[in-house]
């Protein structure tokens, strides 16, 4: 492929990422129907639409981060000085969180120790 025809496909990919179909996104990538279908056959290709998908996928979840950052410290402001109702409502608010908060981040522990015990096996 070309420099030219490398930029098409990569546009290409960014729109199927994006979620547009393929028949859309062909002609605004300045390719024809059936050259973005060949295109998109390759493994290659998949790859990186993957790659796409989860650049997109881990910027959102680091917005979400953030977020979640912010939101724990609006309930902790209410904890500190709301009213008694509105502490009571966000003080269940972190106990019903608290829980499955810990048990994700414990799973998560456990599986990175079985997926580094599978490599050290493997390796």
């Amino acid at each position: 492929m070309t420099a030219t025809s490398d930029n098409k496909a990569e546009l290409l990919a960014v729109a199927v990422a994006s979620g547009q179909a393929i028949k859309e996104a062909a002609p605004a990538c300045g390719l024809s129907v059936s050259r973005a279908y060949h295109i998109t056959s390759t493994v290659e290709f998949r790859s990186r639409v993957a790659e796409i998908r989860q650049s997109i996928l881990d910027g959102a979840v680091g917005r979400l981060n953030a977020a979640a950052i912010r939101a724990v410290d609006a309930l902790i402001a209410v904890l500190d000085s709301g009213e008694d109702k509105d502490r009571i409502t966000a003080a269940k608010t972190v106990l019903s969180l608290l829980g499955p908060i810990s048990e994700l981040g414990e799973l998560r522990v456990r599986l990175d120790r079985l997926e580094h015990g599978k490599s050290r096996a493997a390796g």
